[in-house]
């Protein structure tokens, strides 16, 4: 089973780090053809935010390690604010400002877990298990997050 769900880490990984490529070019379909395409860019970013919790998941179940549980926390919790960062440009717009920044540090953490995830693919290391700690951490993280982003106003 840990072999097949260091695969899956790894698939989960790199398709993340692809739709963020193919979010770059939504945004770009908006700039350069037309405003209304730039619709696909803000509609598929609310779902890329969510991404990196079933690779945060396969993380655990792969048993990867701490730091690459850690790497997967920290891509949850930069992804969960790239679109409210976009979202706020009205109310603060040099805040909104480092949503280009905070994508980019995204993209280069997501290459890292890609990375990460395909040397543990690639490793001979017996197969390790997860402690309860960081099933901890990846449950509280992934219950945190969801529970924010469903949580919001109707009206928003």
């Amino acid at each position: 089973m840990s072999k097949l769900a260091r695969y899956l880490y790894a698939a989960l990984a790199w398709a993340f780090v692809l739709g963020i490529l193919l979010q770059v070019y939504f945004a770009g379909l908006g700039l350069f053809v037309g405003p209304r395409l730039f619709a696909y860019h803000i509609d598929f970013g609310w779902l890329l935010h969510l991404g990196p919790l079933p690779i945060l998941v396969a993380a655990g179940l792969a048993g990867a390690g701490r730091t690459r549980i850690l790497q997967g926390v920290a891509l949850a919790v930069i992804f969960f604010f790239v679109p409210i960062l976009a979202a706020i440009r009205t109310d603060a717009p040099l805040t909104a400002a480092f949503h280009p920044v905070a994508a980019l540090l995204g993209f280069w953490l997501a290459t890292v877990v890609g990375r990460g995830a395909t040397s543990l693919v690639r490793s001979e290391d017996p197969q390790t298990s997860t402690t309860i700690g960081d099933w901890a951490l990846v449950a509280v993280t992934v219950v945190v997050i969801l529970f924010l982003s469903f949580s919001g106003s109707p009206n928003a």
